[in-house]
C-alpha cells in the first residue's frame, strides 16, 4: 500500500513538472511571438520612413491653398493651379531634372505670384498671393492609381488670400500636374511613361502594390 502510495505520489510530481514545463514553454512562446510582431512592427515602420524619405528626395510637389471653402474660391484654386503649371513649363521646358525645376521656381518665386496674382485680376479677385518653397508634411494623398505616403516633402506652396480653404496638390517632379484633367487621372500612356523610367519595385509601391514595396528612387525628367 505504501510504495503504491508513494507511486501515485511520484507520478503527481511528474504531471505537475510537466504542467509547470509546459506552462513554461507557453510564456515564453507568447513572449517571443509577441516580440516578433513588435520587431516586425518597428522593421515595417522603418522600411516605411525609408520608402518616404527616398521618395521624397526625388521628387518636387506643388501646393495650392485656396482663399476659403466657398464654390467660387475653390474653381479659383483650381485655375491658379493650371496658370502656374503652364507658366513653369514655359520655363523649364522639356527636359528639366529635379535640380533644375527646384532651381528654376525658387530663381522665379516673384514672377510665379506676379502671374498668379495678374490672373486672379483678370478673373475679378483681388486676393494676394504668397509662394514659397518649403518642406511640409502632407498626409497619404492618391492622385489617381498613384498614392503618396504621408510625410514631409519639399514643395513649391501657393497661398491665395487668406489660405483657410482647401488644398490642391500635384507633382511638378516628376510632372503629374495634369493641364487637362482635373481628377488627375493617370492614363495609361502616364503609367506606361512611369515604368520605362522606374524599376518594377518602384512602379508597384507608387502603384500601391505592397508586394513590390522596397525603399524608392525617382530618378526621371519632366513628362
Amino acid at each position: 500500500m505504501k510504495e503504491a502510495l508513494e507511486k501515485l505520489q511520484n507520478i503527481k510530481i511528474l504531471l505537475a513538472a510537466l504542467l509547470i514545463g509546459l506552462a513554461g514553454t507557453l510564456f515564453f512562446t507568447g513572449l517571443n511571438t509577441v516580440r516578433l510582431k513588435r520587431e516586425n512592427r518597428e522593421i515595417k515602420a522603418r522600411l516605411d520612413r525609408e520608402i518616404q524619405q527616398g521618395i521624397a528626395g526625388e521628387v518636387f510637389r506643388l501646393h495650392v491653398i485656396a482663399n476659403s471653402d466657398t464654390e467660387k474660391d475653390q474653381e479659383l484654386k483650381l485655375k491658379v493651379k493650371t496658370r502656374i503649371v503652364e507658366y513653369l513649363k514655359e520655363i523649364l521646358g522639356e527636359d528639366a531634372g529635379l535640380e533644375e525645376t527646384k532651381e528654376a521656381v525658387l530663381t522665379h518665386l516673384t514672377e510665379i505670384e506676379q502671374e498668379a496674382e495678374n490672373f486672379i485680376e483678370e478673373q475679378g479677385f483681388d486676393y494676394p498671393i504668397e509662394a514659397v518653397v518649403e518642406k511640409t508634411y502632407f498626409p497619404e494623398k492618391t492622385y489617381g492609381d498613384c498614392t503618396f505616403p504621408a510625410g514631409e516633402y519639399e514643395a513649391l506652396k501657393v497661398k491665395i488670400g487668406s489660405a483657410k480653404g482647401q488644398n490642391w496638390w500635384c507633382v511638378l517632379y516628376p510632372s503629374l500636374c495634369f493641364l487637362d484633367d482635373t481628377y488627375g487621372i493617370v492614363t495609361e500612356e502616364k503609367k506606361e511613361d512611369l515604368k520605362e523610367v522606374l524599376t518594377a519595385e518602384e512602379f508597384q509601391e507608387i502603384l500601391g502594390d505592397s508586394r513590390g514595396k522596397k525603399k524608392l528612387r525617382f530618378g526621371f525628367r519632366w513628362f
